[in-house]
């Protein structure tokens, strides 16, 4: 049996769920009328015939529904603020439109455009009435009677902060089991609520109280110390939420919302679904094919000027530790002269004498990092996650260090984004975690994106 939040929070997204896909043949049988009637006099005339867009229903929903999961549109929150969920409407229309054009080309038929326009505009209100409806539904069938259970980390004034916004929500408030302070000795309670533990105590109590939410309002906590105590949790659907102002994200947040004024950012829960993880390997498999084709010649003229410079095999190969630990064959560009030993420590240095002198621009361009588009194809790898270590370093792991190998490795990472080389290591497994925790086909997007421009300037390779 479903605890209550948990089960509302399913028969929500359900509800949800079977309203988009009311939205999809509505809205189209409305776009229809539009363009063909009341526009008809306004508009230029068009051959297709009606039963052409019918046919595009199925996979107008299969759109639809991914768009709007990539965007955040079924995720339940009360702390969402309105221009929060304005913008990731807009997220969603943006994904559904690209979608959509990217389906057209696919396929190769030249929908009318004007037809998408006017259905990306009719079909907006539309969904917001249904979903509204499917909203108040979902409440009567599924009533939440429970508030989540929640400890406070911290003490001092930002966890009265904490503890006094939660208290000033509406029926049902958040149960606050207790407060876990940062060491030994702080003080029996915190405006009346008692302190149960210490912060290294979380992983236990998250299992004992049946925890949902945790907030984090220490101002003594390190990013280090708080990602440890994050990735130690192995309960699934725990939300971690941090003070804005105790956290600073340099990678950017997936959602800012305001809790009784006091702002906090969501780090995410604790594992990702199928959906997702579906989601993600299929963006790998269009987008590693796609760009093997389209790089091909730049990877031929680089083998050949490898091959020609008599300094070893065009291709590196090296053994990578990958998900769950599971070993895989990484290919590279040769960079390094033969003599080198392979699982030396990289070079953190331009003029590291190890490098050659082709070598050294495939490394300040990333260009030795093609090959490993076959990797991902593969299944190996993805195109973003963490960086892919070699065993001896992953030996070193400690127990929550070695939760970045729940994920594939990426060809690149928030790491590659925000220093590449320059960051130290436990920076690094910093930028993973936050990584592992939100991603999103969104995210994803940026961090492709911010890549390009990171290799661009040349910043932090080696």
């Amino acid at each position: 049996m479903f605890a209550p939040i948990r089960r509302q929070q399913r028969v929500f997204i359900i509800m949800l769920a079977a309203a988009d896909i009311i939205t999809v043949p509505l809205s189209l049988l409305a776009t229809w009328y539009t363009r063909t009637c009341l526009l008809a006099d306004i508009l230029p005339g068009f051959t297709h015939s009606m039963n052409t867009y019918l046919l595009t229903i199925p996979v107008l929903i299969i759109l639809w529904v991914a768009s709007w999961w990539s965007s955040g549109m079924y995720l339940s929150s009360n702390r969402q603020s309105p221009f929060s969920g304005l913008t990731i409407r807009m997220r969603g229309v943006f994904y559904l439109a690209v979608s959509m054009m990217a389906a057209s080309y696919l396929v190769k038929m030249d929908y009318s455009r004007i037809i998408l326009l006017i259905f990306l505009v009719i079909s907006q209100p539309v969904n917001i009435l249904f979903r509204s409806f499917a909203s108040l539904f979902s409440r009567k069938v599924a009533p939440c009677k429970e508030a989540p259970a929640t400890i406070v980390i911290g003490s001092g004034e930002f966890a009265e902060m904490v503890i006094t916004s939660l208290g000033k929500f509406p029926e049902p408030r958040h149960r606050i089991k207790g407060v876990l302070a940062e060491q030994t000795g702080v003080t029996d309670d915190i405006c009346g609520v008692k302190v149960i533990g210490e912060a290294c105590d979380l992983p236990r109590l998250v299992e004992s109280l049946s925890i949902d939410e945790v907030f984090f309002a220490s101002g003594s906590m390190t990013r280090t110390e708080m990602l440890k105590l994050v990735n130690a949790v192995q309960k699934e659907d725990i939300v971690f939420m941090l003070v804005t102002d105790l956290f600073e994200i340099v990678a950017g947040v997936d959602d800012l919302s305001s809790i009784s004024r006091m702002p906090v950012v969501e780090i995410g829960s604790s594992g990702k679904g199928t959906f997702s993880r579906l989601t993600k390997r299929l963006m790998d498999l269009i987008l590693s094919p796609v760009l093997i084709i389209t790089l091909a010649p730049l990877m031929v003229v680089v083998w050949v000027v490898i091959a020609l410079s008599g300094k070893g095999s065009p291709v590196f190969r090296q053994t990578r530790v990958g998900r769950f630990g599971k070993e895989f064959t990484l290919y590279k560009f040769r960079t390094m002269k033969p003599e080198a030993d392979e699982y030396e420590v990289a070079p953190v240095a331009a003029d590291d004498s190890r490098i050659t002198g082709f070598g050294r621009l495939l490394r300040k361009t990333s260009l030795d990092e093609l090959p490993q588009l076959f990797n991902v194809l593969r299944g190996h790898m993805s195109m973003v996650g963490p960086r892919p270590e070699m065993d001896f370093i992953v030996r070193d792991y400690n127990a929550w260090q070695r939760r970045r190998l729940d994920v594939k490795p990426g060809l690149t990472g928030l790491w590659q984004i925000m220093g590449r080389k320059e960051l130290p290591l436990h920076e690094n497994l910093e930028y993973d975690f936050y990584y592992m925790r939100n991603q999103s086909l969104m995210l994803d997007m940026a961090i492709l994106a911010r890549t390009v421009v990171t290799v661009l300037k040349g910043r932090g390779a080696y």
